[in-house]
């Protein structure tokens, strides 16, 4: 079955070459079909009122040890166009905002070797969004929650 696979994907690189080298040929230097990648919102998603957020990381600590870390990548869905220009404004006060509740979901609410609660940590986030804009308006989207535990 992998190897149907992997036949069927060289026979279609094979053709997407094939398809370019006849229609660049032709034309002499054409660059058209260059296509600049993605921004970070186009990839999640396009609609205008979602703000994404950077990735965000936080050690997690047990018994005075680091036993890992988690890393939350996430954005801010906000319809009113008032408040996401205040968001904007306010972006490295709502980035130290979400990194003071990660952390604090990280030592206080997190224990290793179980799944995080999703829902514990939006509510954690909401909250810090809300206080840091003064206004409700902005909801947490989560897009990846990720532990990753120490070796050794």
């Amino acid at each position: 079955m992998r190897r149907r696979i992997f036949l069927a994907g060289l026979g279609l690189a094979l053709a997407a070459g094939a398809a370019e080298a006849a229609g660049g040929s032709g034309g002499g230097s054409s660059s058209s079909g260059q296509q600049a990648p993605a921004s970070r919102q186009e990839r999640l998603t396009s609609a205008a009122s979602f703000l994404p957020m950077p990735t965000l990381s936080a050690g997690v600590l047990q018994r005075h040890t680091a036993a890992g870390t988690l890393v939350v990548d996430m954005g801010l869905d906000v319809p009113d166009a008032a408040l996401r220009r205040r968001a904007e404004l306010n972006a490295p006060r709502l980035r130290d905002a979400l990194r003071t509740a990660l952390a604090t979901y990280a030592s206080t609410f997190y224990r290793d070797r179980t799944a995080p609660e999703p829902a514990v940590l939006t509510r954690l986030m909401q909250q810090a969004i809300d206080r840091t804009l003064g206004a409700p308006g902005a909801r947490v989207l989560m897009v990846n929650i990720i532990y990753q535990r120490r070796q050794g």
